[in-house]
């Protein structure tokens, strides 16, 4: 290689991806905490857990099926007839879809 060699290089194809945070990932688990409560109603209880956020709702009958929380960005989902629990690792498109369709299923009651 000429010139200035891997420097060169490395800047060269320097990209700032910034916008990529809008698909979620990234976040502090604060950060995250402060998304997630924005979205969610009184019902849902949420806390800072190792892995991200814990996301705890007990109702019955939820419009949810199991691959629902089976996605990139949810961790050790659990849906039972109760209810259903949640670590939540980032917040893009389809932990707000998860979140809004919960929040509109508890309104509607």
């Amino acid at each position: 290689m000429s010139g200035r060699g891997l420097d060169h290089l490395i800047e060269q194809n320097e990209t700032d991806l910034g916008f990529l945070s809008a698909y979620g990932g990234g976040e502090s688990p604060e950060e995250l905490l402060a998304l997630i409560q924005q979205s969610i109603c009184d019902e849902m209880n949420i806390e800072i857990n190792d892995e991200g956020i814990l996301f705890v709702l007990v109702a019955k009958n939820l419009p949810l099926v199991a691959s629902d929380i089976n996605r990139r960005g949810f961790l050790n989902g659990e849906l039972k007839p109760e209810g259903v629990t949640v670590t939540i690792t980032d917040y893009g498109p389809e932990q707000k879809r998860f979140i809004e369709r919960l929040v509109e299923f508890i309104c509607s009651e």
